[in-house]
């Protein structure tokens, strides 16, 4: 089977097909470069990034480009954490077209199933967990009559569409913070913001590499953090999608996380402080 993808970054097209290739024997993933005005070339499946496809919200006209660019064919669509407007995609299209709607951030078993229910044209999803609270739907738009078929990872359970309340000044959890960029409507979270929210989501350690010499460690099971970022650097992240682009991201090993940010003389700080800080220091000037 060949898996067309579309909309993905080079890592993430890189895991994918890793990902297919260990576990989907004859499976086949090439990379798409087509632009949004581009026909895409035939596939017997695509993994669509819809807002690398420039299609972040749902609109009936971003709904009709998708359905014409696919022609027919199933499709993982992957939706941006911090947005629930594909919902709106009505679930007898869903089915008879085989679509599944895979919110970030997933874990691998997620990708997996939704790849092999999209192609089995499979009408039960796979359910989460826990079922995230869905938003009201966008002014304009009607709720489908039935919930679309939605897979989705258990950590967006955690993202109500109303942000909680920090408990405590100076402190905010990292659930807190995965809500808190859709505190402002009509405002598009930073793209760092929303990067940093899905690592978190995982509960991995991860290492933030923003250049050379300027690196990020966190551990969320732990509740830590270490920098040795300036804050400006952090500022400059916030204001300039462009620049946050650059930015990596790599899981790390559990036990080597403290020895890491030990070996390169970074302060250990409490995590929930430092989202605190970076929440209302950078996402309060939109409001």
């Amino acid at each position: 089977m060949n898996v067309a993808l579309v909309g993905l970054t080079t890592r993430e097209e890189v895991a994918l097909g890793m990902l297919v290739g260990k576990s989907q024997p004859g499976w086949q993933c090439s990379a798409v470069t087509a632009g949004l005005d581009e026909s895409l070339p035939p596939a017997d499946l695509y993994v669509v990034d819809l807002a690398g496809r420039g299609m972040r919200r749902w609109t009936e006209e971003a709904q009709s480009d998708l359905l014409k660019a696919l022609d027919g064919a199933p499709a993982v669509l992957v939706a941006p954490a911090f947005d629930q407007t594909w919902s709106a995609l009505d679930s007898h299209l869903m089915k008879s077209q085989s679509l599944v709607l895979l919110h970030k951030p997933y874990g691998t078993e997620d990708m997996r199933a939704a790849l092999k229910q999209a192609a089995a044209g499979r009408a039960t999803p796979v359910q989460p967990k826990a079922l995230p609270v869905a938003p009201p739907a966008p002014h304009g738009v009607l709720p489908p009559a039935s919930a679309p078929r939605v897979i989705a990872s258990p950590v967006m359970a955690a993202m109500s569409p109303s942000p909680p309340v920090a408990q405590e000044d100076g402190k905010m959890t990292a659930g807190e913070f995965q809500a808190r960029p859709g505190a402002f409507p009509g405002h598009e979270p930073p793209l760092f913001m929303r990067m940093l929210g899905e690592a978190l989501a995982l509960h991995n350690p991860f290492e933030v590499r923003v250049s050379f010499l300027n690196r990020m460690i966190f551990h969320p099971d732990a509740q830590w953090m270490a920098s040795n970022t300036p804050l400006p650097v952090l500022e400059d992240l916030c204001g300039n999608d462009a620049l946050a682009s650059s930015v990596e991201i790599d899981t790390i090993d559990d036990k080597d996380a403290m020895a890491r940010a030990l070996r390169l003389g970074m302060p250990i700080e409490p995590l929930e402080s430092f989202l605190w800080k970076l929440a209302h220091e950078q996402l309060d000037k939109k409001a």
